[in-house]
C-alpha cells in the first residue's frame, strides 16, 4: 500500500525563477504590441498616475496634517495611479523599464525596448497633460479655499528647485520602489494580491520625497498652469521664478534617468543575475 500523500495547496506566490520567466514573457508581449495599442495603453497610464498625483495634492493641502500624516496619507492616495496601472492593465514607462530582462536574455532586441521605451514615455506624457487640463477647466485648485492652487505651485517648486544630483539620485530611489512594486504584483494571483503588494512601496517612495518621471509630468505643468492662470498670489512661495518650461524639463530629465537606473539597473538587472534561465552547456 502506497502512502498517502499529504494535499498541499498551490503556492500563493511564484518563485523567484517563474518571476522572471513572466517578466520576460510579460516584455516580450509588451514588444510585439503594435503602436496604436501601445499608445492607447500609454496614455491610460499617464491619466492613471496623474490621476493619483492630483489625489495626493489634494490632500497635502490640508495644513492642520502633521508632515509624517500627509506624506503617509499622501502616499497611499498616489497609489491610486499605480494600482489602476497594474490592476486595469496600461503600459507605464518606469514600470517598463523591467523589460531589460527579456533584452538581457536575447528573447527582445534591445531596438524593441528602446522604441517601446520612447512611445510610452511621451503617451504617458499625453496621458498626464490629459489630466493637466481637465483639473484645471474643472477648478479641482478651487478646493480647500483655494489650498490646493498654492500647493501645486509649491509642490512644483519644491522639485525643480533641487540640484540635478539630487533629482537623479531620487530618481534611483522611486523606481527601485516602483519596479519592486511591479514584480511583486506579477507574484499576485488575485487583485487583493497586486492592490496589497503596490501601496507600501508607493506609499514610502513618496513619503521619501522621491522623483516619479511620470508623475512629475503632471506635477510640473500643473504647478506652471496654476502660477500662470488660476489668479491666486504666488509672491509667498519662495523661487517661485524657476517654476517655467526650462525649469519643468531641467526635472523631468535628471528624474527620467535616474528612473531607468533604479529599475532597469537595481531591480531589472540584479534579479535576471539572481533568477535568470542557466543556458545548457
Amino acid at each position: 500500500m502506497t502512502e498517502e500523500q499529504p494535499n498541499i495547496p498551490d503556492p500563493t506566490c511564484l518563485s523567484g525563477t517563474a518571476l522572471e520567466q513572466k517578466a520576460e514573457a510579460i516584455a516580450a508581449g509588451k514588444a510585439s504590441n503594435e503602436t496604436a495599442r501601445v499608445v492607447a495603453l500609454s496614455v491610460l497610464a499617464g491619466m492613471f498616475i496623474a490621476s493619483g498625483a492630483l489625489l495626493m495634492t489634494v490632500v497635502k493641502s490640508d495644513a492642520t496634517l502633521s508632515f509624517a500624516a500627509a506624506s503617509v496619507l499622501g502616499g497611499v492616495c498616489f497609489a491610486l495611479g499605480l494600482i489602476t496601472v497594474i490592476v486595469a492593465g496600461a503600459e507605464l514607462f518606469t514600470g517598463n523599464n523591467l523589460m531589460v530582462m527579456a533584452a538581457l536574455s536575447g528573447t527582445i532586441g534591445w531596438k524593441a525596448v528602446a522604441k517601446n521605451w520612447v512611445v510610452v514615455w511621451l503617451g504617458n506624457l499625453a496621458g498626464s497633460l490629459l489630466v493637466v487640463a481637465l483639473a484645471f477647466f474643472a477648478n479641482t485648485g478651487a478646493l480647500n479655499s483655494g489650498a490646493v492652487w498654492t500647493t501645486m505651485m509649491s509642490v512644483a517648486v519644491s522639485k525643480i528647485n533641487l540640484d540635478w544630483w539630487v533629482i537623479l539620485l531620487r530618481g534611483i530611489g522611486c523606481n527601485f520602489l516602483v519596479c519592486l512594486a511591479v514584480w511583486m504584483g506579477f507574484a499576485g494571483k488575485s487583485v487583493v494580491d497586486k492592490i496589497f503588494t503596490t501601496i507600501f512601496p508607493v506609499m514610502a517612495f513618496v513619503a521619501l520625497g522621491f522623483e516619479h518621471c511620470v508623475a512629475n509630468m503632471f506635477f510640473l505643468p500643473m504647478g506652471l498652469a496654476a502660477k500662470a492662470f488660476s489668479g491666486v498670489d504666488a509672491s509667498g512661495i519662495a523661487n517661485i521664478d524657476v517654476l517655467n518650461l526650462g525649469g519643468i524639463a531641467y526635472n523631468i530629465c535628471f528624474a527620467t534617468l535616474g528612473n531607468i537606473v533604479g529599475g532597469a539597473v537595481l531591480v531589472g538587472l540584479l534579479y535576471w543575475i539572481a533568477y535568470r534561465k542557466k543556458k545548457s552547456a
